[in-house]
């Protein structure tokens, strides 16, 4: 599960232009209308690791 304190160092896999954190505690919901382009590509584990977290709330 991710913490307030985990961030998302760029490199050159990830495409990131600056230190990103997903903040998971912040998500009411997301419209895909607003979402206009990918900045940038955090691999399986930490995709894993965001869905898992979010999907906690959602499960309770």
């Amino acid at each position: 599960m991710l913490t307030l304190g985990d961030v998302v160092e760029p490199d050159k896999h990830n495409g990131l232009g600056s230190v990103s954190a997903a903040q998971c505690q912040h998500i009411r919901s997301v419209a895909t209308t607003r979402v206009s382009a990918r900045i940038g590509d955090v691999g399986p584990v930490m995709l894993r690791q965001v869905r898992n977290t979010v999907a906690i709330p959602i499960d309770a």
